[in-house]
């Protein structure tokens, strides 16, 4: 019965399956279109405005779906050990997320995208009218796969994002230091001096500019110029801003020019 049941309902299930998979992925195109559309306006406003990127997305842009929907996920989800939070946030700062929702984001975002590669390969099945294979081996190990490698895409996008922002710094830290020692030689104090190069290379290096504004701002908020010249050193992970950071370091302990 079951058959015959399956055979009569199976061309209507796989039409319709097809028709909102079909609407679904050519709403995936719009919204993926107008996304790189509102980048570009965004983009040129800022350019004309003068106003420095921002390294991660506003409160604006992080609403709708991601907080109502992926944070409460990546809060059921996110460690107890405080000490894995803390390396799970140290790479999305690498990656210029800074917010502390990300976190919770961003695993909403595995878990999300794995229950989609199975959802995918579900309807993969009842489109090719094999409806009654779902419960084989063969569409079990597919569906797993699929989920697995969907929950690893967010850790894919993140190191490529590190990866794009670490070369910024490689390329634009010349620049950087020679603006800023043009700076010093003016008479500008460092903090003022580290302040006027991030805002002097904030259209061609954004995301140097972006770390290097932080600095004044993390040691008006009361931290250490020491501490603050590490942080940056950290979030960078380049070896120039290293030795840079080691000589200021050292120039201020030994007060040294």
């Amino acid at each position: 019965m079951l058959d015959s049941l399956l055979t009569t309902l199976g061309p209507t299930v796989a039409t319709w399956a097809t028709f909102f998979a079909v609407l679904l992925f050519a709403y995936a195109l719009y919204l993926l279109r107008m996304y790189r559309a509102d980048q570009l306006r965004r983009r040129l406003s800022q350019i004309q405005n003068f106003q420095i990127p921002a390294a991660g997305k506003s409160s604006a842009q992080e609403g709708g779906f991601q907080v109502h929907w992926l944070k409460p996920v990546g809060e059921l989800i996110a460690p107890d050990k405080e000490w894995r939070r803390s390396e799970i946030r140290r790479q999305l700062v690498k990656a210029g997320y800074r917010r502390q929702s990300a976190i919770f984001i961003y695993l909403g975002s595995k878990l999300f995208l794995s229950a989609l590669g199975v959802a995918m390969v579900f309807i993969g099945y009842i489109v090719t009218g094999n409806f009654s294979q779902l419960v084989t081996p063969l569409a079990i190990l597919a569906m797993i796969l699929a989920g697995g490698f969907s929950f690893f895409i967010p850790d894919l996008f993140l190191g490529r994002r590190i990866a794009a922002r670490r070369l910024d710094f490689i390329e634009g830290f010349p620049d950087a230091l020679d603006l800023l020692v043009v700076c010093v030689e003016a008479g500008l104090g460092l903090d003022s001096a580290v302040d006027r190069v991030s805002r002097e290379i904030r259209i061609s290096h954004p995301h140097l500019a972006a770390e290097l504004g932080l600095i004044p701002l993390e040691i008006r908020a009361g931290k250490t110029r020491r501490e603050a010249l590490q942080g940056l050193a950290d979030r960078t992970e380049v070896d120039q801003v290293h030795s840079l950071v080691t000589l200021l370091l050292q120039a201020e302990q030994f007060g040294t020019s």
